[in-house]
């Protein structure tokens, strides 16, 4: 492979090493459309043009806001390309956090992707000097709106003055030059711009090579992850470099038929996504009859333990008959990996997954890391842990426990914010992840939590949540379990049902007529209630237990800011929306 250093070098050696009909995939009007590998590269040569045209100079900044689809892809490279910084930003956002992203990064040009996303901006159109829209009527629109396809043409008109000119943009951009600025949330609630270069994400692309190979020929990806989170943006590159086609999910709810029509070989998620099949397979087992029911909950244990026992192999052939074999089928029956990153996965529900032959490996970073720190990886995987130093990076527990990291992957700092870099990146060059945990003797790292999630009593007793927080979701009535303890007097809980298995349980107690509000107060729920938590008591110290509950019956999501991009919980913003729910616990 001819070596690049920089995202637009990475265009070339794209189109020079692959040509296929079929490197992009999405979904129109419920339908797949097919990019080829010629159209895309195209695209992004003639983009990049048209955005010189438009003014756009090096450093300056172009933002996006779309759905994860090859287009997303082509204006991100093409901004680059022309010596540009692309900033991404999720479509869910506040007004006061989009206007903030505006003017921190002194964004002049704004893409807009599908209608959806225009509704989301149009009223924000005096922020830009150019808005330019795909799939959006902008016929009565200002003359600072231009559709996509009429940027294209510029570029055409400037190929054709100087067929140099884009030969020169893409060799004019250099491994030290700013590629994106990523905001993230900061401390004080307002998001913070991290400045990740050309040379952070090729140090994280070729490090990907190494861990997980590829081959163009027989892979498929399905792209869950949004690329406006640097997680699912980095993998990208990695997949596409290698020249493995990509289907693209449009809309999570509709994951488990996409796995089914495309049967990926790879694949990247969030822990809350394999939680959730797995809280349907633990559903399916209620529908058996009671003596099968009875076997399979006895199999489902030992499912979740590490196969060093003798007789592992015999009782494999029953548990692949029983459970295994159709969670692999559930899951498309194809995948080679399964990348799991955002938030920490369940050691059990790791184990559960890999005894199962759903090959998931898992791994650690934050986007001021650009961002993967380390990874589990085949022949190198331990469930519990999030692997080993990613190539290239090292890693080191501080005296107080966190997790430091320095790398060619480490970010270059936070734009504008010379004083919040010197905090996080101190003069040796570690950069403080915030994280605590540790390292064993074969170099594994393990997460034991963060320093802003280690919760103080009022009686001065420290509680870990997330730990907490995974067994309540190991129950399967739970989807989501928001541990409280900070400044109280004791732990409590805020649940979040999964309502599939509510309404079997309400069906099961003949309750149809009783609204779920209702029925989790009944005597038969509060008993089921009080003996899953007396479980999950049982393993932890007195100070930690669970004290009181309250059940919210509502789903969380990221339109309302409950749920991060990474599907992690927010828990500023369920602390403030459910204030006196949680004060009348204490």
């Amino acid at each position: 492979m001819k070596p690049f250093s920089t995202l637009p070098a990475m265009v070339q050696h794209i189109v020079d090493s692959f040509r296929s009909s079929y490197a992009f995939n999405y979904r129109t009007d419920g339908d797949w459309e097919h990019m080829s590998t010629e159209i895309f590269v195209e695209s992004i040569r003639r983009l990049s043009l048209g955005l010189h045209s438009l003014g756009l100079r090096k450093g300056e900044t172009v933002g996006i806001i779309a759905r994860s689809s090859p287009y997303w892809l082509i204006v991100d490279l093409a901004a680059m390309t022309a010596g540009g910084v692309s900033v991404p930003i999720f479509s869910h956002f506040s007004e006061a956090n989009f206007r903030h992203i505006v003017k921190d990064s002194n964004m002049k040009i704004l893409f807009v992707i599908e209608k959806d996303q225009w509704a989301a901006v149009s009223g924000y159109q005096e922020l830009f000097q150019r808005v330019v829209t795909f799939g959006v009527d902008v016929q009565h629109e200002g003359e600072h709106v231009i559709d996509f396809e009429d940027v294209l043409c510029r570029g055409d008109e400037c190929s054709k003055r100087d067929p140099r000119l884009y030969s020169h943009l893409r060799d004019s951009v250099k491994k030290d030059d700013l590629a994106t600025i990523v905001y993230t949330g900061g401390r004080s609630g307002v998001p913070r711009g991290v400045e990740l270069t050309q040379g952070n994400f090729i140090s994280q692309v070729m490090a990907s090579k190494v861990c997980f190979s590829m081959n163009p020929a027989t892979d498929r990806v399905l792209s869950i992850l949004p690329l406006a989170h640097v997680f699912g943006r980095m993998l990208m590159y990695h997949y596409i470099s290698d020249g493995v086609p990509v289907y693209f999910v449009d809309d999570i709810r509709n994951l488990t038929a996409f796995l089914q029509d495309v049967k990926p070989t790879h694949t990247a998620l969030v822990p809350l996504i394999l939680e959730k099949f797995y809280g349907r397979i633990k559903m399916a087992m209620t529908t058996l009859p009671w003596f099968w029911r009875l076997g399979a909950q006895w199999f489902f244990k030992v499912a979740h333990k590490a196969p060093k026992i003798h007789w592992w192999h015999p009782l494999r052939g029953v548990l692949n008959k029983l459970i295994f074999r159709k969670v692999r089928k559930a899951l498309g029956g194809e995948l080679k990996v399964v990348i799991v990153g955002g938030a920490p996965l369940d050691a059990k529900l790791c184990q559960f997954f890999l005894n199962a032959g759903i090959p998931v490996f898992q791994g650690y970073g934050l986007t001021e890391a650009c961002p993967v720190l380390s990874a589990n990886f085949p022949d190198n995987n331990r469930p519990g842990t999030v692997g080993k130093p990613f190539p290239g990076v090292e890693l080191k527990i501080s005296p107080e426990g966190e997790i430091l990291a320095k790398g060619p992957n480490i970010m270059r700092g936070y734009h504008g914010g010379a004083k919040a870099t010197t905090v996080s990146i101190d003069k040796e060059g570690w950069l403080h992840t915030g994280d605590l945990g540790h390292i064993d003797s074969h170099g594994f790292l393990t997460v034991t939590g963060r320093i802003r999630e280690i919760f103080k009593t009022s009686g001065g007793k420290m509680v870990s949540p997330i730990p907490i927080e995974q067994a309540l979701c190991r129950v399967p009535f739970i989807d989501v379990a928001v541990v409280i303890a900070d400044s109280r007097r004791f732990v409590s809980c805020l649940l979040f049902p999964n309502f599939e298995e509510l309404e079997r349980l309400r069906r099961k107690a003949q309750q149809e007529h009783l609204s779920y509000d209702d029925f989790v107060d009944t005597p038969v729920m509060k008993k089921e209630v009080t003996a899953a938590i007396h479980r999950v008591n049982k393993t932890l110290n007195e100070w930690e237990k669970i004290r009181m509950y309250r059940f919210v019956i509502d789903e969380l999501s990221m339109e309302k800011g409950e749920l991060t991009p990474t599907l992690k919980v927010d828990r500023e913003v369920i602390g403030t929306k459910y204030q006196q729910l949680i004060d009348s616990m204490y």
